[in-house]
C-alpha cells in the first residue's frame, strides 16, 4: 500500500496552540494520523502537561480542535528521518508553514524539535545554544514556544524534562469545563 504524500493538518482559525513536527513519520503516514509511531510521547505529554483534559491517542488528532489545539508538518513529506529531508524540503517547508500561521493567527506556534527554531529563523540562528521555552520572536502575532521533539529516539530528554517543557505552555492553553 504506498503511502499518502502527507498527512492532513488539523487546522482552524485562532487555535490557543499550533503544533508544528518536523516531518511525518512513515507509521504515521501509513495510518493517517499524527506522532503515531511506537515510541512518541506527544499524546502522552499533552495530557500530562495538562493542555487537554483527558488522556489522548494518535487516534484523536482530529479531537484537538476541541480544546484549541492544531497540528502540522515543516515539511508534509513523510520518511523514516529527518536525514532524509533536503534543503529545498525545508525553503518550500518554511514558506508553506509561514503562510500558515499568517492565515490561522494561532496564540502560540509550539516548535517541536530544536532544529526546527534555526530553519524558520536563520538569521536569530547567530545565538547559540537555543534552549526551550518561549522565544523572543514572533510569527505574525503569534509567540513562539520551542520544545524538544517528542520522537522516542530523542533520549537528550527524560520524560520529565520533556513535561516541565510542555508544561511552558500552559498560558496559552484553553480551560476545561468541569
Amino acid at each position: 500500500m504506498p503511502l499518502p504524500a502527507s498527512l492532513p493538518d488539523r487546522l482552524a482559525p485562532d487555535l490557543n496552540i499550533l503544533f508544528v513536527g518536523i516531518n511525518p513519520g512513515l507509521r504515521s503516514a501509513a495510518l493517517g494520523h499524527h506522532y503515531a509511531g511506537h515510541s512518541n510521547r506527544f499524546w502522552k505529554l499533552l495530557y500530562d502537561a495538562a493542555l487537554v483534559p483527558e488522556p489522548l491517542t494518535y487516534r484523536d488528532d482530529e479531537r484537538l480542535l476541541e480544546w484549541g489545539l492544531g497540528l502540522t508538518n515543516l515539511v508534509a513529506r513523510p520518511t523514516a528521518g529527518m536525514e532524509s529531508l533536503t534543503v529545498e524540503d525545508y525553503a518550500r517547508g518554511r514558506s508553506a508553514l509561514i503562510e500558515t500561521i499568517r492565515r490561522c493567527r494561532p496564540r502560540v506556534v509550539a516548535l517541536l524539535g530544536i532544529t526546527l527554531y534555526p530553519i524558520l529563523f536563520p538569521v536569530e540562528t547567530r545565538q547559540k545554544g537555543r534552549k526551550p521555552g518561549l522565544q523572543p520572536v514572533t510569527l505574525y502575532d503569534s509567540r513562539i514556544v520551542l520544545l524538544p521533539n517528542p520522537s522516542g529516539r530523542n533520549a537528550s530528554y527524560s520524560y520529565p524534562s520533556l513535561v516541565n517543557a510542555f508544561r511552558a505552555l500552559a498560558p496559552w492553553a484553553g480551560t476545561f469545563p468541569e
